[in-house]
């Protein structure tokens, strides 16, 4: 069974409560936090969730990876999925399909002759061309300013047309950007319309979303990893204790006939 991630609030809400076990005694001052960890365990990944991965691989120099880890960051928290970001030496998509085990990845280059913008989704890949993304802009100084907002915009929308989802229902959004110079005005979020669509066609990649229940839960379904302190030990012991008293069948009571 492969290891289940705590979520890290549980571990900090532990820290004020180990000292209460599930049906001790409430501290005089405890937080909706500090219960919840008390009475159920904190929170716990279901370990059938948060399958299958989306890279966003940089493979060039001239703009800061923070702009690519931004890119995949932004969709993680919007989409739950797995959606990472990662350096690497130049390469071939279809390369890094397989070496990163991926199910889609977009990859950032740095060429002066290919498109800002690549796309194969039979293939599960797109290509982000960096040195294409500010051709319209006439100083230098406004290259500099706006090429990292459009890099992370473009990876974005590179996913979006990968992924299931074209344009957006809500207006002012980057996915509706039908030139460079118009993402400059767009907001840097995932329209929710475009949630559903990424979800379930990620879905048939196998990339699912994460599921999260709680340690108390896990042990009455029998998935929990072993207890890690005294509050889960409790709730441990008290989900798998046997009955005290025997169960009793009672008889089947007889219909009286009218």
């Amino acid at each position: 069974m492969k290891t289940v991630k705590l979520i890290a609030s549980a571990v900090l809400a532990w820290t004020a409560v180990s000292a209460f076990a599930d049906g001790a005694a409430e501290p005089a001052k405890e937080t909706p936090e500090q219960r919840h960890y008390r009475l159920r365990g904190g929170d716990i990944e279901r370990p059938d969730s948060f399958k299958g991965k989306v890279v966003f691989v940089d493979t060039q120099s001239r703009v800061a990876f923070t702009n690519v880890a931004l890119a995949a960051s932004t969709l993680k928290d919007a989409i739950e999925c797995n959606v990472s970001a990662a350096k690497s030496a130049a390469g071939k998509p279809e390369d890094f399909l397989k070496s990163m085990d991926a199910a889609v990845v977009v990859v950032l280059v740095d060429d002066e002759t290919t498109p800002a913008m690549l796309v194969a989704p039979e293939d599960h890949w797109g290509v982000v061309n960096v040195a294409k993304l500010v051709d319209d802009l006439p100083t230098q100084k406004a290259k500099d300013r706006f090429i990292g907002s459009r890099t992370t915009k473009e990876l974005i929308r590179a996913f979006s047309l990968l992924c299931g989802g074209g344009s957006s229902q809500f207006p002012g959004n980057m996915m509706n950007a039908t030139s460079l110079r118009k993402l400059d005005t767009t907001v840097d979020t995932i329209p929710v319309d475009m949630v559903n669509y990424y979800q379930e066609y990620l879905k048939t990649l196998g990339v699912t979303t994460r599921a999260v229940t709680t340690y108390k839960t896990a042990c009455k379904e029998g998935w929990a990893p072993a207890p890690t302190n005294d509050v889960q030990k409790a709730i441990w012991d008290k989900v798998h204790a046997m009955p005290t008293a025997p169960i009793k069948i009672k008889p089947e009571e007889k219909k009286t006939e009218k």
